[in-house]
Parts: C-alpha cells; structure tokens; sequence
C-alpha cells in the first residue's frame, strides 16, 4: 500500500521530514528509493548526526544527488562546538541561489580566526523572498553594505540575529521588504545611528540587552507593528501615519544618575509613535513612567490608543487587555 502511493503525494509527506529521515524511507519499497531526489524543500539539521563531520558529509552527498530542479526552501542548522566552514556554507549558498530558492534560514557557529572577518556568503538573488540568518557571534552581511552589491527584489521577510550593521542605509537594496526583525545585531555606525527606508515596511522587530543606539531614522510609511527591546531609547525620527501596534520592552538596564536621560527619551519616543492604537509596556518602563512628572499635565502623547497592555514579566505574559478611558 505504501509502495502504491502517487510520486506527487509521497514527495509532499517528505517534505515535512528532516532531510535524513526523508532519505532513509527509501528502505520502504523500491518506488521509495529516489522519491527524496524530488524534494523542493530540504531540512538538514546537525540535531539528528552524533558526528558533526557526519553531518557535514551527509549535505555535500545530499545535495550532489538531488534532482536538478527548483529549490522552494532550504534550511541549514548546525550546531555543536566544532565552527563551520565558511567554505561549505558558500557551497551550500550557492547551491540554494542556483536552484532559485525562495527561502533560506541557516543557523551556524561561525569560523573565527584572528585576523580573519567572517560574513555571509550572500550577495544577491531575485527568487528570494524569505531569509533568516542566525550565528552564535557577530558577523559580516555584505549584501548590505555600499555599494550594494546585488539585487533582492521580492525580498518580503529578513531576521538577522548576531549580523554586524556597518552601512548608514543598509535596507534601501530591498524595495519589497515587509517584515523586518534584528536580533542582538552590533551597530557599527556613526553614532551607533540605524536607519531604516523600506516604503513597504510593515512590521519592526529590534531586540537588543546592552548596545545603546543613538538614532534611528525610519522612512517606512506603511508600518503597523513596531517593537523595541532594549536597554535604552534612540531619538527616533519617522512619520508613521499608519501605525497599530506599539511594543516597548525595557529591561530596567541603567544607572539611578541616568534614568530621568532614560525617562525624557521615552516620552519623545512616545511622541513619535503617537498613532498607535495598541500599547504593550514592559514592568520595568512602568516603573521609570513612575519616577518623574509629566509636563503638560501629563496628557496622553497616544491620540487614539484603544488598547494598554502591561507585561510584568518582561517575556511571556502579557495582562489582559484593557481599553484605555475615554
């Protein structure tokens, strides 16, 4: 019964697998032997391999013996001690770009050497609309550096976690990009500045515990979600007309002799983000509001704020929603 099942239907129950465990259902009947060379969507985890040069060994042969045909997603995750090679990363990249891959998620220990800058090997592709790069250091993303070096034109989902942000404008080389979510990435800008052009923006996800940004200068006219995660708040410059959703996580993080700086810097960032109609306020930002008194009578910067959410514990729970008074 299982040997008698559609090409079609067996390939897209194997889509679900992590790729060794695809490969290993060739055992089930002859018409399951190269059923796993049709894949459009490969998952290769260290996760499953005792031996990190196991796994290493089983990409490059996996990947040697799949079909030629068009990649839809592919997803690399490799944990462990031992670093990753920069030059099988390339391998593997270039292999997903020429196979026109839609989207890509690559989690690594990056190789470091002394006097070596490790960085993604990324420079450009036009079929790719979703990636995600994640490393356990901080390292290079040319392909957001001037000159831009390629073109990302359905780009519509970018996450980098521990990428380091060198350029002043690093987003203008992705027209279509929707949502954006930086993960502990090192500002090396002037003034520690972050600017943001993305005209179809819509969602903004910043997480960060130590690193102080001075600026952020947003031209995103359609974003509706905005997050802030850090230790402190940047003078922020944007117009955004459009906004819905507003999440604000302090992590309490600053000296008694800096929390009325702390303090002026939030009600400015309030008053940027005036339209949001939902507020989410960690614990540790209600207790900052507490310190000081607010000028203007303290009247509400939020001009049509329906909902007040307060997070006391700071992650996973979030109070029940409350309509703020009329």
């Amino acid at each position: 019964m299982v040997g008698s099942l559609p090409e079609s239907l067996k390939v897209h129950i194997l889509c679900f697998l992590d790729t060794r465990h695809a490969i290993e259902t060739s055992v089930l009947s002859k018409s399951w032997v190269s059923s796993w060379t049709f894949l459009p969507v490969l998952n290769f985890s260290s996760d499953c391999f005792k031996q990190l040069h196991d796994f290493d060994n089983f990409v490059v042969d996996a990947l040697s013996r799949r079909q030629p045909m068009k990649l839809n997603r592919l997803t690399f995750k490799r944990g462990g001690l031992t670093s990753c090679s920069s030059v099988m990363l390339k391998n593997i990249f270039d292999y997903a770009f020429e196979h026109r891959v839609e989207e890509l998620e690559a989690s690594v220990v990056p190789t470091l050497y002394k006097h070596e800058s490790w960085f993604w090997p990324i420079w450009s592709s036009d079929s790719l609309t979703s990636l995600k790069l994640q490393s356990k250091y901080a390292v290079g993303c040319p392909f957001m550096e001037q000159p831009k070096s390629g073109s990302f034109k359905n780009l519509t989902i970018l996450h980098l976690e521990w990428v380091i942000i060198r350029d002043l404008d690093p987003f203008s080389g992705f027209p279509a990009l929707a949502k954006l979510r930086l993960v502990r990435c090192s500002l090396e800008t002037n003034g520690t500045a972050l600017n943001v052009h993305a005209p179809q923006l819509s969602e903004f996800t910043f997480v960060y515990h130590s690193q102080d940004v001075g600026h952020c200068e947003f031209t995103t006219p359609k974003l509706k979600y905005f997050k802030w995660k850090g230790s402190g708040f940047p003078r922020l410059q944007a117009h955004l007309p459009v906004l819905d959703t507003v999440v604000i996580n302090y992590n309490g993080r600053s000296g008694i002799n800096q929390e009325k700086t702390m303090f002026d810097n939030l009600l400015m960032m309030f008053d940027t983000l005036y339209a949001a109609k939902s507020l989410t306020l960690s614990a540790h930002l209600v207790r900052l509001l507490a310190l000081f008194p607010v000028a203007n009578g303290g009247s509400s910067p939020f001009r049509d704020l329906k909902f007040l959410k307060l997070d006391f514990k700071l992650t996973c729970y979030t109070s029940h929603m409350m309509p703020t008074a009329p």
